[in-house]
């Protein structure tokens, strides 16, 4: 029996040693843009078809802390649910001020133990993605489409649209041009009101161009997303098999604010 009983225990902990080796420790801090806490926010992170995975919760000092297996994830996000645009205008308890959209970091990478801090305000930095343009000028390209709750507020009172649904698998849908008289839904601010910041490995790197472009949803409405030229890092960190992007995006309107990352594994070449 103490055999046995000892050979169960071998067993229990090669599993959690081997449990451990599979998986990282990630923790940070959720707050607003004032640097204060968000008691029981939601972090979790998503599979590439936004199932959720892993769903922490923080303190009331704004610190969660996860433990998630290696690997990619197609994105994490955050918010504190009762202010959470969608779900604060069916309850009506909290005053429009006080509603939020939530903040997204994409393409993460979770290879090692990390601290990731997160800051949400009222406009999304939802769809980034980073690249470089093989022959071209040497800049990295990041798309984004900014949301601003403001603006969506006030466009949802002028139009009423019936359904905000996107993403829609396009599979079996034929593909049709635009209309000519495709509408605009007004949830981004255009250019000359859209200020954009950009990090690379904690380095302000500057953006040398600032391009609106027509996202399509179907023939008949669009949004405006953003191509933004940014310059190489002057002091690229060596040593992480990544970058990672910070992209801060704020109407210069209606003082919206957003904050997003974007995980871009490092260009791999044949010397």
């Amino acid at each position: 029996m103490k055999h046995l009983l000892f050979l169960l225990f071998c067993l229990f902990c090669a599993t959690s040693y081997a449990q451990q080796q599979d998986s990282v420790t990630i923790r940070g801090r959720v707050t607003d843009f004032n640097d204060q806490p968000i008691d029981s926010a939601s972090v979790w992170w998503q599979s590439p078809y936004f199932n959720n995975i892993i769903d922490v919760v923080t303190n009331k000092d704004g610190y969660y802390t996860a433990r998630v297996p290696k690997g990619k994830y197609r994105s994490i996000a955050s918010i504190y649910w009762p202010s959470y645009a969608h779900t604060a205008l069916k309850n009506g308890v909290l005053p429009e001020s006080e509603h939020r959209l939530e903040s997204w970091v994409w393409n993460f990478i979770a290879d090692r133990d990390t601290t990731l801090n997160i800051r949400y305000n009222r406009m999304e930095v939802y769809g980034l993605h980073t690249f470089r343009v093989p022959g071209a000028m040497p800049a990295y390209q990041i798309y984004v489409r900014p949301m601003g709750l403001t603006r969506t507020y006030r466009w949802m009172q002028e139009t009423k649209p019936a359904s905000m649904r996107n993403g829609v698998a396009l599979n079996d849908t034929e593909q049709k041009a635009q209309s000519k008289e495709a509408k605009e839904c007004q949830w981004a601010p255009h250019s000359e009101q859209l200020k954009a910041t950009v990090w690379i490995d904690d380095e302000e790197v500057p953006v040398l161009m600032k391009q609106e472009i027509k996202e399509y949803y179907g023939t008949e409405q669009y949004v405006i997303a953003y191509l933004l030229t940014v310059d190489l890092p002057k002091h690229p960190k060596e040593g992480l098999p990544y970058r990672i992007f910070k992209v801060e995006l704020e109407d210069l309107e209606n003082g919206d604010r957003g904050e997003g990352l974007y995980y871009m594994e490092k260009e791999k070449y044949i010397e």
